[in-house]
């Protein structure tokens, strides 16, 4: 069994004193005093009701008004704290809760604290805001004339696929860096030959392909004579497989009737010239000139303009870079990709609404995610294009709404409530668990773990096991840590380090800090927290300070801190790993000399 001495380090923020020291400075010796009603450890949860009493209290009022006298932008920030039931950075908890507070509980003495939960609205994410201006469109055929410089292909190929980025910056020419297209167009692999593409109009096509992309402009169309309406006038139904569209009235080029002097029959191959309309909600093609046509018994049909093709529909996203217009990248995602088009087909929607159709793609298109991994899905919404982004949390994708559940913590000081917003993050971990810290393995070399909560020793790490020092690397991560108000921050805690060796462990057991964490530690731009204190000799199980660490280069900033054990280092053999402890971890301002 191991001896262990622990070491506690006496550095508390102002207004963490415990609530049984205050009472025990405050009622010693004093007999006389009355029973106060003195609570620790309570903790609130605001109401929907509860938002709403806060946007109204007169006190609240009076000090939004005054931080904006002339717009009105913190009052107005204010009362959107109760139709949003959140609050934001400029109107935040520490500003408007008091005031709550002092309403709901007056009854409490000097030395009450609690812990209260509420709403923060924080905004979706920089990659999901650079989407609210983008450009959503289908192709047209004028879109395809502009890709291929000639006309009838209303398609994508292999050879016309790289001038995409030409055909975007012809066709979004007042675009600025930044700007997001989501395009939608239809692909095949097979290139039209050279009978199929002109320089002039009318140029040819099938019936059903007209059906699928419609336009007002004359084409020289081919189809059978379906049902026939009227052999004075030419009226019938021009068909091509299941398609149909009604034609009104047949004529040769000088606007004379032709039916009859033709002698067309029902069953007949025709091609004509026409328009595409639409009369009443029923397709039909106006002004239709007769070119020629093929009756149904005799030999061999009328070529057609094409042959059979397989088309499929792509969705993909474009940003324009300094360089051009390029596919959407982004390196702090695990994916990132326009919905695909088989799902509006399988949902029968044009537009998505119901976050649950794109939640079932996922799961099945991702079967195998990691937990933290983020997706980005650009789609179509009832408003146009639009994205969102996507975090598996280690159960299954939760859509990353811009709105998260925060604590801060309240106490009562000279009989008021005041919030404790010197105190950024405390997290004592022994008996009380790993809090809201996170673990992610980057390499365990066949271990189950690395770092891991042991209520009588805190947050611990160790690549020893069963006899055999791995080569392993495994982050501790800190939740997000908001110093938007900080001045002086300073990060402490106390450690043991067992084992390894002094050479060595320095290496291997590291402080990093980001104020850009993307979700994964392998993709997060990390800076080094350099060891201040000597580490421990790994000699005992004595828990020490680790040192006073100024992070008052992060002012104003939302940082996260990452403890890797990293034995998985090139030219470095691992003779004996080091076993890690962390207990009392703490950011906060200093204690104020001589305070409470």
């Amino acid at each position: 069994m191991k001896t262990r001495y622990i070491f506690t380090i006496a550095i508390m923020a102002v207004g963490l004193t415990a609530c049984t020291d205050y009472f025990d400075k405050h009622m010693l010796d004093n007999g006389d005093a009355p029973v106060l009603d003195v609570r620790t450890g309570m903790t609130y949860v605001l109401t929907d009701n509860d938002y709403k009493l806060i946007s109204n209290y007169p006190e609240n009022i009076e000090k939004a008004l005054a931080l904006d006298p002339v717009d009105s932008t913190a009052y107005k920030e204010l009362k959107a704290i109760a139709t949003e039931k959140a609050f934001t950075e400029t109107a935040s908890a520490d500003m408007y809760v008091p005031a709550f507070m002092d309403a709901t509980f007056p009854y409490l003495d000097n030395g009450t604290t609690c812990d209260l939960t509420y709403t923060m609205r924080e905004g979706k994410s920089d990659r999901v805001q650079e989407f609210a201006g983008a450009q959503g469109f289908t192709m047209t055929i004028d879109d395809y004339e502009l890709l291929w410089q000639k006309r009838g292909a209303n398609y994508v190929t292999p050879s016309t696929y790289p001038k995409l980025p030409d055909f975007l910056a012809a066709k979004l020419t007042t675009a600025t860096v930044g700007k997001i297209a989501l395009i939608s167009y239809t692909f095949t692999e097979e290139e039209p030959d050279s009978s199929e593409l002109s320089d002039f109009l009318p140029y040819e096509l099938n019936l059903s392909d007209l059906l699928v992309y419609p336009d007002d402009k004359r084409h020289m169309i081919h189809g059978l004579v379906g049902e026939v309406k009227s052999t004075t006038y030419g009226r019938f139904y021009m068909e091509d497989g299941a398609e149909s569209i009604y034609v009104y009235g047949l004529t040769n080029e000088d606007g004379n009737k032709v039916w009859k002097d033709k002698g067309i029959q029902q069953g007949d191959s025709i091609v004509l010239i026409g328009r595409y309309s639409e009369v009443n909600e029923e397709p039909q093609i106006l002004d239709a000139v007769y070119v020629r046509h093929t009756p149904a018994n005799a030999n061999g049909a009328p070529k057609r303009a094409k042959q059979a093709r397989k088309f499929e529909t792509i969705n993909e996203i474009y940003q324009l870079t300094e360089n051009g217009w390029a596919l959407y990248e982004n390196e702090e995602l695990k994916a990132g990709f326009a919905l695909p088009q088989t799902v509006y087909d399988a949902a029968g929607e044009t537009t998505i609404t119901d976050m649950n159709i794109i939640l079932k793609y996922l799961q099945g298109a991702f079967p195998y995610p990691k937990e933290k991994e983020i997706y980005l899905v650009a789609y179509m919404g009832k408003n146009g294009a639009t994205a969102d982004e996507w975090i598996f949390d280690g159960t299954d994708f939760v859509l990353t709404t811009g709105y998260i559940e925060d604590v801060m913590s309240f106490e009562v000081k000279n009989n008021k409530w005041i919030p404790n917003i010197s105190t950024y993050l405390q997290a004592k971990f022994v008996g009380e668990g790993p809090g809201k810290f996170t673990i992610q393995h980057v390499q365990l070399d066949g271990l189950s773990y690395v770092w891991r909560y042991q209520a009588l020793y805190g947050m611990t790490a160790s690549a020893y096991v069963s006899g055999t020092n791995h080569r392993v690397e495994d982050w501790l991560i800190s939740p997000k840590i908001k110093m938007k108000k900080s001045v002086q921050p300073q990060l402490t805690f106390d450690h043991a380090v067992r084992y390894g060796n002094v050479i060595d462990n320095p290496k291997w057991l590291n402080i990093w800090v980001t104020d850009d964490y993307t979700g994964d530690v392998t993709t997060t731009v990390w800076k080094h927290i350099d060891w201040n204190v000597e580490l421990p000799d790994g000699s005992n199980w004595i828990f020490r300070s680790a040192g006073v660490y100024d992070m008052s280069e992060y002012n104003g900033k939302t940082i996260v801190l990452g403890f890797q054990y990293n034995t998985d280092i090139d030219g470095i053999d691992v003779p004996s790993a080091p076993t890690w402890e962390i207990q009392n971890l703490l950011v906060a301002e200093p204690a104020e000399e001589g305070g409470e």
